[in-house]
């Protein structure tokens, strides 16, 4: 028969190894759901202001001005001067008879402001030229080419119509040492809005 002291020291180590051996798992699991939820508020935050500036630009604000209200209304992690960037885009389905581009996407309006060097998810033929503010319209785009759409969604733009887009580029800083276990989280967080 063992001696009964010697059971209770043999179970209370016993239990120390299987927490030491648990406590990292524990601890990945922890970190990994906080970094997740953290970057899902910062992901709904960014899906938010661009919703909301695609809405506000469909209203004939002028994008300088869009781009000042955006400011104002930003808030953590998006910091346009030093670590995101907002894109705003008016894509125009040409209605004028006899132009190159009749019933063609073209890129109307275009402009962007922030620090981060991204560019936005549309494609066009070439670059076209735009004016300046509060506007920034297109040289001409009835019949510069170069200005045409290559990857919208087909169906978006009835001839005649316009359509109205935001995109936002922000960085997303790790509150955990979370990537210390060889998984990743993004670090670069985007959002695109149609109206």
């Amino acid at each position: 028969m063992k001696n009964p002291t010697s059971l209770v020291r043999s179970e209370s180590g016993q239990g120390l190894l299987e927490f030491a051996v648990m406590l990292p798992i524990i601890m990945a699991l922890v970190l990994g759901v906080v970094e997740v939820s953290y970057a899902l508020l910062d992901q709904h935050v960014v899906t938010k202001l661009t919703r909301e500036g695609s809405n506000m630009i469909s209203r004939d604000t002028t994008l300088d001005d869009a781009v000042t209200v955006m400011k104002g209304m930003s808030t953590r992690p998006v910091n346009f001067p030093s670590t995101s960037k907002v894109i705003f885009s008016v894509i125009k389905k040409v209605g004028t008879l006899g132009t190159a581009n009749y019933n063609a996407e073209v890129l109307y309006q275009r402009f962007s402001y922030g620090s981060l060097p991204n560019n936005s998810y549309l494609t066009t033929s070439g670059s076209g030229s735009f004016g300046g503010g509060p506007d920034y319209v297109a040289a001409n785009s009835d019949s510069d080419t170069r200005l045409r759409v290559t990857n919208l969604p087909a169906g978006l733009v009835s001839t005649g119509g316009m359509l109205y887009i935001t995109e936002i580029y922000t960085t997303h800083t790790l509150i955990t040492p979370f990537d210390k276990f060889g998984i990743t989280v993004p670090t670069t967080l985007y959002s695109i809005a149609y109206f």
